[in-house]
């Protein structure tokens, strides 16, 4: 049986198996090997798999792969995971292209420890759009409430559904945030984003990430709730905006054309062999 070398990273606590493909062999199924390495119980732990490769017009090729098998479109703590891989091994200095299925990201590197294999990285995520009007849930009701569900639609390179509440609990994350990924609204699925206003500048986030449940972190989870924050009127444009998160805090700044900008660590875990399921 062959053998893919992997490296386990996360931002935020939001982790992923990364598989480096300018150097090892990837497998012929990477949504079989996200659903094996992603188990918690019987795997390495993840909330996805992400694979990097070379590519032309950008310095590397990243997609990824959530904890259900389902390919995703983009992912913000992913990426600053790659940048940091990139740099570590000397094949970007300072600034890393990264392609993605919905995207051409550029990172930034604000810090970089290599005795510890971790830093700090800036992302350009490009254009996040959150729409003017509330969107309301047909069936899907908060617990406690006489209504349906409200959300502000985000689109960053992938979707997200942004519910503001006044406290977040894990009846309201966990059992309401699976029915509202599969709501028949979102015929791809949706992920949803729990959001807290904490002041003009701080908001606390709980993410539901479709394919892979909830997540300690979730950049462009943090991004598009930073988005609905601004279109709803509880932050300002052209300010940075902390998002607490269970795994961490993350900086977003959107201009007010909705180009957004998001800085968080990247941290390698650890490295290992695994066998190919192939």
């Amino acid at each position: 049986m062959s053998e893919i070398a992997f490296i386990k990273m996360h931002g935020a606590g939001n982790d992923y198996v990364f598989i480096d493909a300018f150097v090892s062999a990837v497998p012929q199924s990477p949504g079989q090997l996200a659903r094996k390495v992603s188990n918690r119980n019987f795997g390495i732990g993840a909330d996805g798999l992400i694979m990097m490769s070379p590519v032309e017009h950008a310095d590397v090729e990243m997609r990824m792969w959530n904890a259900d098998g389902s390919e995703g479109a983009m992912c913000g703590n992913g990426v600053r995971c790659v940048a940091l891989w990139m740099e570590l091994q000397d094949r970007v200095f300072e600034t890393c292209q990264i392609r993605t299925a919905s995207r051409t990201v550029t990172v930034t590197t604000a810090q970089l420890d290599r005795t510890t294999n971790g830093g700090v990285f800036s992302v350009g995520m490009g254009q996040s759009h959150a729409a003017a009007d509330l969107e309301q849930l047909a069936g899907i009701r908060l617990p406690s409430a006489d209504s349906d569900v409200e959300f502000t639609p985000v689109s960053i390179g992938n979707p997200h559904a942004v519910v503001f509440v006044d406290e977040l609990t894990d009846r309201v994350v966990r059992h309401v945030g699976g029915e509202i990924e599969k709501h028949s609204r979102f015929p791809d699925r949706t992920n949803v984003e729990w959001v807290q206003v904490v002041s003009p500048t701080e908001i606390t986030v709980r993410v539901w990430e479709r394919g892979s449940g909830e997540t300690l972190a979730c950049g462009t989870g943090a991004c598009a709730a930073v988005a609905a924050a601004i279109q709803r009127g509880y932050c300002s444009a052209d300010t940075d905006v902390t998002v607490s998160l269970p795994g961490g805090r993350l900086k977003v700044r959107m201009d007010d054309t909705g180009r957004t900008w998001l800085t968080g660590p990247a941290q390698v875990s650890f490295t290992g062999i695994l066998p190919s399921p192939d």
